[in-house]
């Protein structure tokens, strides 16, 4: 079965970023969850290879949440976002 053409793309940009990657695996992925509990899980699943907020702390209510600019900052600085519902 051939290939697509986005399939191929993809493969090959996979492949050319092969020896950057020792590089990226040195720097912790930013991550944002959107409550606690989900960014508890992520901390156990990634360790030391990810660097979690949270926009609703563990004593927050995420019905009520309002975000500020600053929750908007660290959304578009991650590159992993972590919601749930």
């Amino acid at each position: 079965m051939p290939l697509s053409r986005r399939s191929a793309l993809a493969i090959t940009l996979g492949i050319l970023a092969l020896p950057a990657w020792p590089a990226l695996a040195a720097e912790k992925v930013k991550a944002v969850a959107s409550f606690s509990i989900l960014a508890d899980l992520v901390r156990q699943v990634g360790g030391e290879r990810v660097e979690v907020s949270t926009l609703v702390g563990p004593n927050g209510d995420a019905h009520v949440f309002q975000p500020s600019p600053a929750d908007a900052n660290r959304v578009a600085g991650a590159r992993l976002l972590f919601m749930n519902g």
